[in-house]
């Protein structure tokens, strides 16, 4: 009798345990997570919206030029997203930290059924609207490069490959963007590159992009 007793108690205890470990987690991946970014002045988006419009072909490099590189700030890059492309991020509040030696970190919030998708969105409609609508914070980090075999006359795209996932304050497999649906998180590491781009360097606080010449 002791010993069922025992071993009865012991199993009340382990799933206890489970429970209150798996509501720690879910409270963490609703939570704002520590969000360290320089969002930058006015005059730093209006800067970065120029060097932007050159980099397009807005302004052509001289003849004389080798090369015409852009380069843009962490603090201009946050701040032209911030004031002038907010309403077109797939990100709400989207951010780019520069970590340097390649790596950038992209943070942005997006409502819980946009995150999860069509499969999950038809069931979200059963539950309460603000449950469905919860914002959900992500944080991705990883390399930065080029796509690379796009066609002639294809849009090539700069791409972020994640090696770290953040849901929240929660970090969470990288692998768990495999199985998501093309939505918010997945555009938000694909932006379009005019085809004049050679190639993009991440340093700690800037990114040089370089120009064929």
């Amino acid at each position: 009798m002791r010993t069922g007793c025992g071993c009865g108690c012991l199993t009340i205890i382990l799933a206890a345990l489970v429970i209150l470990g798996a509501a720690w987690f879910a409270r963490g991946l609703l939570e704002r997570p520590e969000i360290v970014r320089d969002i930058g002045s006015q005059a730093d988006g209006h800067r970065a919206q120029q060097k932007l419009f050159d980099l397009a072909g807005g302004i052509a490099p001289r003849r004389d030029q080798r090369r015409a590189d852009v380069t843009l700030s962490e603090r201009e890059i946050n701040a032209f997203l911030t004031r002038h492309v907010s309403g077109d991020l797939p990100l709400a509040d989207g951010g780019i930290r520069l970590v340097g030696n390649g790596i950038a970190e992209i943070t942005g919030r997006v409502p819980l059924h946009a995150l999860l998708g069509a499969p999950v969105s038809s069931i979200a409609r059963t539950l309460p609207e603000r449950w469905a609508g919860q914002p959900v914070w992500l944080r991705l980090r990883g390399h930065v490069g080029l796509e690379t075999g796009a066609a002639r006359g294809d849009v090539r795209r700069l791409r972020l490959e994640p090696d770290a996932v953040w849901i929240g304050r929660r970090r969470v497999p990288a692998g768990v963007l495999t199985v998501l649906p093309d939505g918010p998180a997945l555009r938000a590491m694909r932006w379009p590159v005019p085809a004049t781009v050679e190639a993009v360097v991440v340093e700690p606080g800037r990114v040089t992009i370089v120009r064929r010449p």
